[in-house]
């Protein structure tokens, strides 16, 4: 026996047989269907409790757990608790008088169930997409759900919960669940296919009051949608492409068009029409074009030129002032044709005095002419005349202190001598000199670098001989500060050997063709006194800076001489040690070094006496 003590009352369960009279059971009311969460009252008949009189109720669970908070109301007359599951509650009640005898009593089972849950779905606004032929949107029905976008759902308790309760959602895997509002959900799924969704409600302590599910249909493709989507947006883009046009907004127009394009690639309405404004603004555009280029005629005094583009942009994009534009172009043509007639004759004038080298007549017709059409060309003349008649008588004198800088060495000093000179008096020769000085003077820089690179590096590795070498060598072939200062430097504690050979300018194949002139003359004289070997050196380097086939015809001959040369010494000199042998009597060793020599140079000498020497044995 189970006791529980609410309020002021006992509920006792008694299972007596030794009561004596009862009268008719109490019948219990239960005042309203019981389900699990949810508190269940019931009560007896006034009428059926004794005078004075009280009742007494029982309630235990067949299985599991008791009902929770159970309590007593209007005296007693009611019973109220909460099932907290949905086994079934055995509910008993008895009547007792004044005396504390029962009178009679009842019972009932009690049978809670679950809320049921439904799950509805929630359309604030049905899709719309775009009918692309009617040019307008259209609604589909409410029950077409669009994938990849948010569907609301609402969950309701059927019979509506008095009490506060709360709901725990969740989906496959297939499904988001995006946000929850209590009752409300919203989810997204990504594909078109089926959700599934549960939900379970509990009230404010937990129980769990009813569970349901539900199966949401998606069956609207994202791609459905965005595609409509496109098109709507490209139809828009394109009427209002159409105002811009209309508004002379050209450039804007076929840029909002040609976007309505690419939203909907297949409108061949709006295709059509950007093919057709796409034409118009490529001839305006001309029109614009040539108009512009007009101006720029104009302001060069190119008249015709500007006239003839005005006629063209009329007739590819009238404008509405176009004709009178043109009128007034053809009037300045008329009057420029005038003076220019006058001032080519003045000018044909002036051309032949200076052609003849009559600059001063030529000075007087060319400002004649420039006083009726002003001409840069002309004006310029004019001052290259004056320039030439100041300078001209220093000319010479220029070229001169050039070539005695070039001579010098002082290339540098020179090549300003020689552009002087040729300011003074165009020449074609000194031009071409002067282009072979710069280049001179280009390879000598880049080889003094080099050189200064190459000194760097042997000073890192501590090869402070070579570097200082290779320093010394890079302002040799061309001065600069760096390589000089490195020579300062290294200079104190560093020292060539005596021998040491000091590469210039010519060792590398740098020259001009004074200094080629120069070596070949000092090469002559060698020659001349029978030094082949220096003069060939010479001879190389002249080659090296000035390179021609004559010249490499004749170093070819001289290295062969000199091979030649080596080549019998070599041979002699085995010749001589051969001798010795044979006059020492081994005659086998010194055939064989007479062989040898005929291998380093013929010599039928030495032939004959090989086979005289076979011959004899």
């Amino acid at each position: 026996m189970r006791i529980r003590f609410s309020l002021t009352l006992l509920i006792l369960l008694l299972f007596s047989l030794s009561a004596t009279s009862f009268a008719a059971a109490p019948s219990i009311i239960m005042n309203n269907d019981a389900h699990v969460g949810e508190q269940t009252v019931l009560s007896v008949e006034t009428s059926q409790i004794p005078n004075g009189g009280s009742v007494e109720w029982s309630v235990s669970p067949t299985t599991g757990l008791n009902p929770d908070r159970i309590s007593l109301r209007s005296g007693g007359r009611e019973c109220a608790f909460t099932p907290l599951d949905t086994k079934p509650i055995r509910v008993a009640v008895s009547l007792i008088d004044r005396n504390g005898n029962i009178v009679s009593s009842g019972e009932t089972l009690v049978n809670p169930t679950e809320f049921r849950i439904d799950i509805s779905v929630v359309v604030d606004r049905p899709v719309t997409l775009w009918d692309s032929s009617q040019r307008s949107d259209y609604a589909l029905s409410p029950d077409v759900l669009l994938a990849n976008a948010p569907v609301r759902l609402r969950a309701s308790l059927n019979p509506p919960f008095k009490g506060q309760h709360s709901f725990t959602w969740n989906s496959d895997a297939a499904t988001a669940m995006m946000s929850q509002d209590n009752s409300d959900i919203f989810i997204r799924r990504g594909t078109v296919g089926e959700s599934e969704i549960t939900v379970t409600a509990f009230n404010s302590s937990g129980i769990k009051l009813g569970s349901g599910e539900s199966t949401v249909n998606i069956t609207l493709p994202v791609s459905t949608y965005e595609e409509s989507a496109l098109e709507r947006e490209a139809w828009q883009n394109w009427q209002n492409a159409q105002q811009l046009w209309d508004s002379k907004n050209y450039a804007d127009a076929v840029d909002l068009a040609k976007k309505a394009v690419n939203l909907s690639p297949r409108d061949t309405e709006i295709a059509g029409g950007l093919r057709v404004m796409s034409a118009n603004y490529a001839r305006y555009l001309k029109a614009q074009r040539l108009r512009e280029d007009s101006k720029k005629f104009d302001e060069a005094g190119r008249y015709d030129d500007a006239l003839k583009n005005l006629r063209i942009a009329q007739v590819i994009w009238p404008i509405d002032d176009g004709e009178r534009i043109i009128k007034s172009a053809e009037a300045k043509v008329d009057d420029f044709r005038k003076r220019q007639q006058e001032a080519n004759w003045l000018r044909d004038t002036a051309s032949a005095y200076d052609n003849e080298n009559m600059y001063e007549d030529a000075l007087e017709y060319y400002a004649k002419s420039i006083a009726v059409m002003s001409s840069d060309a002309v004006i310029d003349r004019m001052e290259r005349i004056r320039n030439r008649l100041t300078l001209i008588a220093d000319a010479d004198r220029y070229a001169g202190e050039g070539n005695s800088l070039e001579r010098e060495g002082k290339l540098q000093e020179a090549l300003n001598h020689y552009a002087a000179s040729l300011q003074s008096n165009p020449d074609a020769g000194l031009r071409q000199h002067i282009e072979e000085l710069q280049s001179v003077i280009s390879r000598r820089e880049r080889q003094a670098k080099a050189l200064y690179r190459e000194g760097q590096d042997l000073q890192r590795r501590n090869q402070n001989q070579e570097a200082l070498k290779r320093f010394t060598e890079s302002v040799n072939v061309w001065p600069n500060d760096d390589a000089q200062q490195r020579v300062r430097q290294l200079s104190r504690n560093t020292r060539l050997a005596p021998d040491t050979v000091i590469r210039g300018p010519e060792d590398f194949g740098i020259g001009t063709r004074t200094d080629a002139q120069k070596f070949i003359q000092q090469a002559d004289e060698l020659y001349a006194e029978g030094k082949i070997d220096g003069a060939a050196e010479l001879y190389r380097k002249a080659q090296r800076i000035a390179p021609s086939d004559e010249m490499q015809r004749w170093v070819s001959r001289l290295d062969n001489v000199l091979k030649e040369r080596d080549a019998v010494n070599a041979a002699n000199r085995q010749i001589s040690e051969a001798n010795a042998l044979f006059r020492a009597g081994k005659t086998k060793e010194a055939l064989e070094l007479y062989r040898e020599s005929l291998k380093t140079h013929r010599n039928r000498e030495i032939e004959e006496f090989i086979r005289k020497q076979a011959a004899s044995k």
